[in-house]
């Protein structure tokens, strides 16, 4: 062929290549998200990863201190024992719960499987909550699915597991991260140091080696803060980073597959998905929005909500075990991470009164259990009082809690039991005070081992009614 003929030949080649690059171009530009759709991506790309980063940071700021505190941190694969139920001056928790006792721990599975073993705890009631990084209950230890002999667990990573199959019962993580929330029911100060005897034989250790031990002198030092972010770039650079680290369920893909475009996923990155700058600005920007928004949104929709079903806000049935609901994984993410299924315990939420006002210590209020009708629960219920920021406050007779647990709970002689929630001690004989603080304050009703009636909502707690003009 001659040299001119090859060069045209050559030259159509290119042509033809440069038009199906423009062509392809086109294509990118007509099926690239707009900075409408970049903003809105960014706002699912928030709701769904907030649980994760949620649990990563509790995990993070719990386990950067040398040996357990006592006070929910200790190194990983091992316990932090509480001695004493919190206090007004405790903070560090919202909700707190005055029941139980907690034992909180963190695992790391990748060198192996982790034994979790505890006493014979006879009648006490305890439990041990598994929870992967998207805040999914993995399954439970304890009183009702285990029982209370003493037993040996041990929680195994499918991602590596035991090189021999365990001599006992065997948990399976798909998940190398597990966090683990122990709670053991106790009353008066005598009986927590009797429950605490009883945790302080709660242990962690690789299969085939002794618990983690730590010298008597050590000083665990004050947990950092590792705050997730809100920041739309640091947060789905964060998101995307802990997406690699723990890949998400399968039953995640659609949504994943609608936000790879625009970088997140995991491993991604936006800043590498060649988007244009205005794309690329809204989708951050989306994710900062939705940050500042979201918490306000959360606590709005609770409280209408609240007021819809009589003051109570009831949990709905797929709590701890969301499945594809984002939305509220991450609501319950905001007011109360770390959520029990419902076969194990339920806390209704009571934030009005039975006309709808918002609960407020400047009034008088009554709870009334008709004769037996009292919430129904296997292992215990109780009723707590929480400032509207969900911290106890201080009252002139330290008690910030009532129930079965907590003697003596008083029965009018028809059996019903009364509960009076107001700032002054009553005058009344026969009920059961339950001091308030003197603002806004919100209760949380606790059934543990709730029946089913309790569980699809068919009992309901009875109403807050306000006493009095």
């Amino acid at each position: 062929m001659r040299a001119r003929g090859r060069a045209a030949i050559a030259g159509l080649f290119a042509a033809l290549a440069i038009a199906a690059c423009l062509s392809a171009d086109a294509g990118a530009r007509t099926n690239a998200p707009t900075p409408q759709e970049a903003a809105e991506l960014g706002r699912q790309a928030y709701r769904y990863g907030f649980p994760l980063l949620e649990f990563m940071r509790v995990r993070k700021e719990q386990t950067s201190v040398s040996c357990p505190d006592g006070k929910g941190s200790a190194p990983v694969n091992s316990f932090s024992n509480a001695k004493r139920f919190p206090d007004p001056e405790d903070d560090t928790v919202v909700a707190p719960n005055t029941d139980t006792l907690y034992s909180i721990a963190h695992l790391d599975l990748s060198k192996g499987p982790i034994v979790l073993s505890h006493p014979n705890m006879g009648e006490r009631y305890f439990s041990f909550q598994l929870i992967d990084p998207y805040t999914n209950v993995i399954d439970f230890i304890g009183s009702r699915t285990t029982g209370s002999k003493a037993g040996r667990f041990a929680i195994s990573w499918t991602g590596k597991p035991a090189r021999s199959k365990p001599k006992m019962p065997v948990i399976k993580s798909k998940y190398r991260r597990v966090w683990v929330i122990g709670r053991t029911l106790a009353t008066d100060d005598a009986d927590q140091r009797e429950a605490y005897s009883s945790m302080k034989r709660y242990g962690l250790s690789r299969l085939g080696r002794d618990p983690k031990s730590f010298p008597k002198d050590c000083e665990p030092g004050t947990p950092g803060e590792f705050p997730t972010p809100t920041d739309g770039k640091a947060f789905i650079g964060k998101l995307n980073r802990w997406l690699a680290a723990s890949p998400p369920p399968k039953r995640d893909d659609p949504l994943l597959a609608a936000l790879a475009p625009l970088g997140v996923g995991p491993g991604l990155s936006p800043e590498d998905a060649g988007l244009a700058p205005d794309v690329l600005e809204a989708l951050y920007d989306g994710v900062t929005s939705e940050a500042a928004a979201f918490p306000t949104a959360t606590r709005f929709d609770a409280l209408q909500k609240s007021i819809a079903a009589g003051g109570w806000l009831l949990p709905a049935p797929n709590i701890g075990d969301y499945g594809t609901d984002y939305d509220f994984r991450a609501q319950i993410a905001t007011i109360g991470l770390g959520a029990n299924t419902p076969d194990e315990a339920i806390y209704p939420t009571g934030l009005t009164d039975s006309t709808g006002g918002l609960l407020n210590g400047a009034n008088d209020y009554r709870i009334t259990f008709p004769p037996g009708e009292q919430p129904p629960a296997k292992y215990f219920w109780s009723l707590t009082v929480y400032d509207g920021n969900g911290y106890l406050t201080p009252n002139p007779i330290d008690r910030y809690s009532l129930g079965p647990s907590h003697p003596p709970l008083i029965e009018k002689p028809d059996g019903s039991v009364v509960i009076v929630l107001q700032n002054d001690e009553p005058a009344e004989d026969g009920v059961n005070w339950l001091p308030t603080p003197n603002a806004g304050f919100r209760l949380n009703l606790r059934l543990y081992g709730p029946s089913r009636a309790a569980q699809n909502g068919v009992w309901t707690p009875p109403p807050t009614v306000k006493v009095g003009p």
